[in-house]
Protein backbone atom coordinates (compact mmCIF):
# COMPACT_ATOMS: atom_id res chain seq x y z
CA UNK A 1 0.00 0.00 0.00
CA UNK A 2 1.10 3.57 -0.62
CA UNK A 3 -0.09 6.87 0.75
CA UNK A 4 0.24 10.18 -1.05
CA UNK A 5 -0.05 13.27 1.10
CA UNK A 6 -0.29 17.02 0.74
CA UNK A 7 0.55 18.85 3.95
CA UNK A 8 -1.10 21.94 5.33
CA UNK A 9 -0.45 23.59 8.69
CA UNK A 10 -2.71 21.20 10.57
CA UNK A 11 -2.53 17.72 9.04
CA UNK A 12 -1.84 15.57 6.00
CA UNK A 13 -4.52 15.18 3.34
CA UNK A 14 -3.98 11.63 2.14
CA UNK A 15 -4.78 9.42 -0.85
CA UNK A 16 -4.24 5.66 -0.55
CA UNK A 17 -3.18 3.41 -3.43
CA UNK A 18 -4.03 -0.28 -2.86
CA UNK A 19 -4.28 -3.43 -5.00
CA UNK A 20 -7.89 -3.82 -6.13
CA UNK A 21 -8.12 -7.12 -4.23
CA UNK A 22 -7.62 -5.16 -0.99
CA UNK A 23 -10.09 -2.39 -1.79
CA UNK A 24 -12.61 -3.72 0.73
CA UNK A 25 -10.31 -2.50 3.52
CA UNK A 26 -11.34 1.07 2.67
CA UNK A 27 -14.60 0.42 0.83
CA UNK A 28 -16.44 3.66 0.12
CA UNK A 29 -13.57 5.87 1.25
CA UNK A 30 -13.12 8.73 -1.28
CA UNK A 31 -9.38 8.77 -0.58
CA UNK A 32 -8.94 5.28 -2.09
CA UNK A 33 -7.31 4.55 -5.46
CA UNK A 34 -6.57 1.04 -6.74
CA UNK A 35 -4.53 -0.87 -9.30
CA UNK A 36 -4.67 -4.44 -10.64
CA UNK A 37 -2.04 -6.60 -9.01
CA UNK A 38 -2.96 -10.26 -9.57
CA UNK A 39 -0.11 -12.60 -8.72
CA UNK A 40 3.00 -11.03 -7.28
CA UNK A 41 5.61 -10.59 -9.99
CA UNK A 42 7.03 -8.17 -12.53
CA UNK A 43 3.65 -7.44 -14.14
CA UNK A 44 2.09 -6.46 -10.82
CA UNK A 45 5.09 -4.27 -9.97
CA UNK A 46 4.74 -2.48 -13.31
CA UNK A 47 1.00 -1.97 -12.72
CA UNK A 48 1.75 -0.60 -9.28
CA UNK A 49 4.28 1.92 -10.55
CA UNK A 50 2.09 3.05 -13.45
CA UNK A 51 -0.82 3.67 -11.09
CA UNK A 52 1.45 5.57 -8.71
CA UNK A 53 2.85 7.68 -11.53
CA UNK A 54 -0.61 8.65 -12.79
CA UNK A 55 -1.91 9.37 -9.31
CA UNK A 56 1.12 11.51 -8.50
CA UNK A 57 0.63 13.51 -11.71
CA UNK A 58 -2.99 14.16 -10.71
CA UNK A 59 -2.48 14.86 -7.00
CA UNK A 60 0.98 16.48 -7.04
CA UNK A 61 1.76 15.21 -3.53
CA UNK A 62 4.26 16.72 -1.12
CA UNK A 63 4.98 13.25 0.27
CA UNK A 64 4.75 9.69 -1.05
CA UNK A 65 4.82 6.91 1.56
CA UNK A 66 5.79 3.38 0.52
CA UNK A 67 4.80 0.43 2.71
CA UNK A 68 6.50 -2.97 2.98
CA UNK A 69 8.93 -4.88 0.76
CA UNK A 70 6.68 -5.15 -2.31
CA UNK A 71 6.85 -1.38 -2.79
CA UNK A 72 10.67 -1.09 -2.79
CA UNK A 73 11.02 -1.26 -6.58
CA UNK A 74 8.40 1.45 -7.02
CA UNK A 75 10.31 3.53 -4.48
CA UNK A 76 13.55 3.13 -6.43
CA UNK A 77 11.86 3.97 -9.75
CA UNK A 78 10.13 6.99 -8.25
CA UNK A 79 13.44 8.35 -6.96
CA UNK A 80 15.23 7.60 -10.23
CA UNK A 81 12.57 8.96 -12.60
CA UNK A 82 11.38 11.72 -10.25
CA UNK A 83 7.81 11.29 -11.59
CA UNK A 84 8.35 14.04 -14.14
CA UNK A 85 8.94 17.47 -12.63
CA UNK A 86 7.50 16.55 -9.26
CA UNK A 87 9.98 15.94 -6.44
CA UNK A 88 7.88 14.76 -3.50
CA UNK A 89 9.45 13.70 -0.24
CA UNK A 90 9.74 9.88 -0.24
CA UNK A 91 9.19 7.85 2.93
CA UNK A 92 9.57 4.08 3.29
CA UNK A 93 7.97 2.05 6.12
CA UNK A 94 9.29 -1.50 6.34
CA UNK A 95 6.72 -3.14 8.69
CA UNK A 96 9.36 -5.75 9.67
CA UNK A 97 12.47 -6.28 7.56
CA UNK A 98 11.86 -9.16 5.14
CA UNK A 99 15.30 -10.69 5.73
CA UNK A 100 14.28 -11.67 9.27
CA UNK A 101 12.26 -14.63 8.00
CA UNK A 102 15.29 -16.24 6.35
CA UNK A 103 18.64 -17.67 7.40
CA UNK A 104 22.02 -18.17 5.78
CA UNK A 105 22.75 -17.04 2.24
CA UNK A 106 19.13 -16.17 1.46
CA UNK A 107 18.93 -13.87 4.48
CA UNK A 108 22.15 -12.14 3.42
CA UNK A 109 20.86 -11.67 -0.13
CA UNK A 110 17.49 -10.25 0.95
CA UNK A 111 19.22 -8.04 3.51
CA UNK A 112 21.55 -6.67 0.85
CA UNK A 113 18.65 -5.89 -1.51
CA UNK A 114 16.27 -4.25 0.96
CA UNK A 115 19.13 -2.59 2.83
CA UNK A 116 20.11 -0.72 -0.32
CA UNK A 117 16.74 -0.09 -1.94
CA UNK A 118 15.35 1.51 1.22
CA UNK A 119 18.07 4.15 0.84
CA UNK A 120 16.17 5.65 -2.11
CA UNK A 121 13.78 7.14 0.47
CA UNK A 122 14.39 10.49 2.13
CA UNK A 123 13.36 8.89 5.42
CA UNK A 124 13.07 5.23 6.42
CA UNK A 125 10.54 4.72 9.23
CA UNK A 126 11.15 1.74 11.52
CA UNK A 127 8.07 0.60 13.46
CA UNK A 128 9.97 -0.89 16.41
CA UNK A 129 13.25 -0.55 18.25
CA UNK A 130 14.17 -4.03 16.98
CA UNK A 131 13.63 -3.02 13.34
CA UNK A 132 15.76 0.08 13.88
CA UNK A 133 18.53 -2.01 15.47
CA UNK A 134 18.50 -4.42 12.50
CA UNK A 135 18.84 -1.48 10.10
CA UNK A 136 21.67 0.07 12.11
CA UNK A 137 23.54 -3.19 12.77
CA UNK A 138 23.44 -4.10 9.07
CA UNK A 139 24.23 -0.56 7.91
CA UNK A 140 21.12 -0.20 5.80
CA UNK A 141 21.26 2.82 3.55
CA UNK A 142 19.21 5.94 4.19
CA UNK A 143 18.11 8.16 7.04
CA UNK A 144 16.37 5.94 9.63
CA UNK A 145 13.91 7.06 12.28
CA UNK A 146 11.72 5.26 14.81
CA UNK A 147 7.94 5.60 14.90
CA UNK A 148 6.43 2.73 16.85
CA UNK A 149 3.19 1.16 15.69
CA UNK A 150 -0.02 2.28 17.36
CA UNK A 151 -3.75 1.54 17.18
CA UNK A 152 -6.92 3.63 17.63
CA UNK A 153 -8.62 3.61 21.00
CA UNK A 154 -11.62 1.41 21.68
CA UNK A 155 -15.17 2.51 22.50
CA UNK A 156 -16.23 2.56 26.13
CA UNK A 157 -19.07 0.04 25.78
CA UNK A 158 -17.09 -3.07 24.77
CA UNK A 159 -18.33 -6.31 26.31
CA UNK A 160 -16.10 -8.18 28.76
CA UNK A 161 -18.35 -11.16 29.50
CA UNK A 162 -18.00 -13.49 26.51
CA UNK A 163 -16.76 -16.27 28.79
CA UNK A 164 -19.17 -15.75 31.66
CA UNK A 165 -20.40 -19.35 31.35
CA UNK A 166 -16.91 -20.60 32.32
CA UNK A 167 -15.87 -18.22 35.11
CA UNK A 168 -13.29 -20.59 36.64
CA UNK A 169 -11.35 -21.13 33.41
CA UNK A 170 -8.27 -19.15 32.43
CA UNK A 171 -9.14 -17.84 28.98
CA UNK A 172 -6.26 -17.28 26.57
CA UNK A 173 -6.50 -15.66 23.15
CA UNK A 174 -4.55 -16.10 19.90
CA UNK A 175 -5.27 -13.77 16.98
CA UNK A 176 -3.47 -14.06 13.67
CA UNK A 177 -2.77 -15.81 10.41
CA UNK A 178 -2.08 -19.52 10.32
CA UNK A 179 1.40 -19.30 8.83
CA UNK A 180 4.93 -20.05 9.96
CA UNK A 181 5.64 -16.50 11.11
CA UNK A 182 2.90 -16.50 13.73
CA UNK A 183 3.99 -19.80 15.30
CA UNK A 184 0.54 -21.26 15.92
CA UNK A 185 2.07 -24.72 15.38
CA UNK A 186 4.33 -24.11 18.40
CA UNK A 187 1.38 -23.10 20.53
CA UNK A 188 -0.63 -26.14 19.41
CA UNK A 189 2.25 -28.42 20.39
CA UNK A 190 2.78 -26.73 23.75
CA UNK A 191 -0.85 -26.71 24.86
CA UNK A 192 -1.34 -30.50 25.28
CA UNK A 193 1.87 -30.66 27.34
CA UNK A 194 0.42 -28.36 29.95
CA UNK A 195 -3.24 -29.41 29.97
CA UNK A 196 -2.80 -32.20 32.52
CA UNK A 197 -1.28 -29.71 34.95
CA UNK A 198 -3.67 -26.92 33.99
CA UNK A 199 -7.04 -28.32 32.93
CA UNK A 200 -8.51 -24.86 33.48
CA UNK A 201 -6.71 -23.41 30.41
CA UNK A 202 -9.01 -22.53 27.52
CA UNK A 203 -7.57 -21.19 24.27
CA UNK A 204 -9.66 -19.17 21.83
CA UNK A 205 -8.14 -18.92 18.35
CA UNK A 206 -9.25 -16.11 16.03
CA UNK A 207 -7.77 -16.36 12.55
CA UNK A 208 -7.38 -18.53 9.50
CA UNK A 209 -5.05 -19.75 6.79
CA UNK A 210 -3.62 -17.09 4.46
CA UNK A 211 -1.53 -17.76 1.36
CA UNK A 212 0.61 -20.84 2.13
CA UNK A 213 -0.71 -21.29 5.65
CA UNK A 214 -3.01 -24.07 6.75
CA UNK A 215 -5.20 -24.81 9.73
CA UNK A 216 -3.54 -27.08 12.33
CA UNK A 217 -5.12 -29.99 14.12
CA UNK A 218 -6.63 -28.31 17.17
CA UNK A 219 -6.23 -30.24 20.44
CA UNK A 220 -8.96 -30.36 23.07
CA UNK A 221 -9.44 -27.14 24.97
CA UNK A 222 -9.18 -25.00 21.82
CA UNK A 223 -12.08 -22.95 20.51
CA UNK A 224 -11.47 -22.00 16.86
CA UNK A 225 -13.53 -18.88 16.28
CA UNK A 226 -12.18 -18.13 12.76
CA UNK A 227 -12.04 -14.46 11.76
CA UNK A 228 -14.34 -11.95 13.45
CA UNK A 229 -15.50 -8.52 12.28
CA UNK A 230 -13.18 -5.61 13.04
CA UNK A 231 -15.78 -3.98 15.29
CA UNK A 232 -16.20 -7.19 17.32
CA UNK A 233 -12.60 -8.11 18.08
CA UNK A 234 -12.20 -5.91 21.17
CA UNK A 235 -14.80 -7.87 23.11
CA UNK A 236 -12.59 -10.94 22.69
CA UNK A 237 -9.53 -9.10 23.96
CA UNK A 238 -11.40 -7.58 26.89
CA UNK A 239 -13.00 -10.87 27.91
CA UNK A 240 -9.73 -12.84 27.75
CA UNK A 241 -7.24 -13.13 30.61
CA UNK A 242 -4.22 -12.87 28.31
CA UNK A 243 -3.14 -12.75 24.66
CA UNK A 244 -0.56 -15.36 23.61
CA UNK A 245 1.95 -14.89 20.77
CA UNK A 246 4.37 -17.58 19.58
CA UNK A 247 5.77 -15.62 16.62
CA UNK A 248 9.09 -16.55 15.03
CA UNK A 249 9.63 -12.99 13.78
CA UNK A 250 7.68 -9.72 13.84
CA UNK A 251 7.94 -5.96 13.40
CA UNK A 252 5.65 -4.61 16.08
CA UNK A 253 2.51 -6.77 15.83
CA UNK A 254 -0.66 -4.71 16.21
CA UNK A 255 -2.27 -7.40 18.37
CA UNK A 256 -0.03 -6.27 21.24
CA UNK A 257 -1.26 -2.65 21.44
CA UNK A 258 -4.79 -3.91 20.63
CA UNK A 259 -4.64 -6.15 23.69
CA UNK A 260 -3.17 -3.39 25.85
CA UNK A 261 -5.86 -0.88 24.88
CA UNK A 262 -8.36 -3.37 26.34
CA UNK A 263 -6.30 -3.86 29.50
CA UNK A 264 -5.31 -7.39 28.48
CA UNK A 265 -1.83 -8.69 29.43
CA UNK A 266 0.34 -10.27 26.73
CA UNK A 267 2.46 -13.44 26.73
CA UNK A 268 5.04 -13.23 23.93
CA UNK A 269 8.02 -15.10 22.53
CA UNK A 270 11.41 -13.47 22.98
CA UNK A 271 11.79 -12.81 19.28
CA UNK A 272 12.17 -9.54 17.35
CA UNK A 273 12.38 -7.60 20.60
CA UNK A 274 8.73 -8.20 21.51
CA UNK A 275 9.73 -8.62 25.15
CA UNK A 276 10.83 -4.94 25.16
CA UNK A 277 7.36 -3.67 24.24
CA UNK A 278 6.18 -3.89 27.86
CA UNK A 279 7.59 -4.42 31.35
CA UNK A 280 7.99 -8.06 32.35
CA UNK A 281 5.55 -8.98 35.10
CA UNK A 282 3.73 -5.65 34.89
CA UNK A 283 1.89 -5.78 31.54
CA UNK A 284 2.83 -9.28 30.44
CA UNK A 285 5.34 -12.11 30.29
CA UNK A 286 7.86 -13.42 27.78
CA UNK A 287 9.56 -16.76 27.15
CA UNK A 288 12.37 -18.16 24.94
CA UNK A 289 10.70 -19.51 21.81
CA UNK A 290 10.41 -23.26 22.22
CA UNK A 291 7.58 -25.69 22.84
CA UNK A 292 8.96 -26.53 26.27
CA UNK A 293 9.41 -22.92 27.38
CA UNK A 294 5.96 -21.93 26.19
CA UNK A 295 4.37 -24.89 27.98
CA UNK A 296 6.13 -23.92 31.21
CA UNK A 297 5.11 -20.27 30.83
CA UNK A 298 1.45 -21.25 30.32
CA UNK A 299 1.57 -23.58 33.33
CA UNK A 300 2.59 -20.72 35.63
CA UNK A 301 -0.06 -18.19 34.56
CA UNK A 302 -2.25 -17.04 37.41
CA UNK A 303 -5.69 -15.59 36.68
CA UNK A 304 -5.71 -13.33 39.76
CA UNK A 305 -2.30 -11.90 38.86
CA UNK A 306 -3.31 -11.33 35.24
CA UNK A 307 -6.48 -9.50 36.31
CA UNK A 308 -4.45 -7.28 38.63
CA UNK A 309 -2.24 -6.26 35.67
CA UNK A 310 -5.09 -4.83 33.61
CA UNK A 311 -4.86 -1.17 34.77
CA UNK A 312 -1.12 -1.13 33.97
CA UNK A 313 -1.82 -2.55 30.51
CA UNK A 314 -4.30 0.20 29.76
CA UNK A 315 -1.91 2.86 31.08
CA UNK A 316 0.88 1.54 28.84
CA UNK A 317 -1.39 1.78 25.80
CA UNK A 318 -2.24 5.39 26.61
CA UNK A 319 1.38 6.42 27.16
CA UNK A 320 3.09 4.50 24.34
CA UNK A 321 0.70 3.15 21.70
CA UNK A 322 -1.91 5.87 21.18
CA UNK A 323 -2.78 7.20 17.72
CA UNK A 324 -2.24 10.80 18.82
CA UNK A 325 1.43 10.01 19.42
CA UNK A 326 1.72 8.15 16.10
CA UNK A 327 0.07 10.95 14.12
CA UNK A 328 2.36 13.58 15.65
CA UNK A 329 5.49 11.57 14.87
CA UNK A 330 4.45 10.65 11.33
CA UNK A 331 3.74 14.30 10.56
CA UNK A 332 7.23 15.15 11.79
CA UNK A 333 8.63 12.55 9.40
CA UNK A 334 6.48 13.98 6.58
CA UNK A 335 7.90 17.44 7.25
CA UNK A 336 11.47 16.25 7.67
CA UNK A 337 11.78 17.44 11.25
CA UNK A 338 14.58 15.97 13.40
CA UNK A 339 13.63 13.18 15.81
CA UNK A 340 15.59 11.95 18.85
CA UNK A 341 15.78 8.14 18.85
CA UNK A 342 17.48 7.98 22.24
CA UNK A 343 14.25 8.41 24.23
CA UNK A 344 11.19 6.18 24.69
CA UNK A 345 8.22 6.24 22.36
CA UNK A 346 6.00 9.17 23.10
CA UNK A 347 9.00 11.48 23.67
CA UNK A 348 10.66 10.66 20.40
CA UNK A 349 13.82 10.65 17.99
CA UNK A 350 16.73 10.16 15.14
CA UNK A 351 20.44 9.51 14.84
Amino acid sequence: MKALATIDSQEANQTFLLPDEHAQIMAGDPRLATYTRGKRGLASLINQFRALRKLSADKKPDVVVFHSTFSLLALALTRTLRLGKAKPRLIYIAHCWASEQYTGAKARLVRAIEGRLCGFADVVVNISHNDLKIAQDNRFWGHHVLVENAVPDVSADVRDDLFASEPEALHLLFIGRFDRQKGLDILMEALPRVQERRPDLKLHVIGGAVRAGRAPDFPSGVDHVKWVAHDEVDQWYRSADALVLASRWEGLPLVIPEALRNGTPVVVSQRSGMETLFEEGTEGFSYPLSVEALAERLATLDRTQLRAMRPACRALYESRYSMSRLHAEILRAYRGEAMDLSVPSGQRTLN
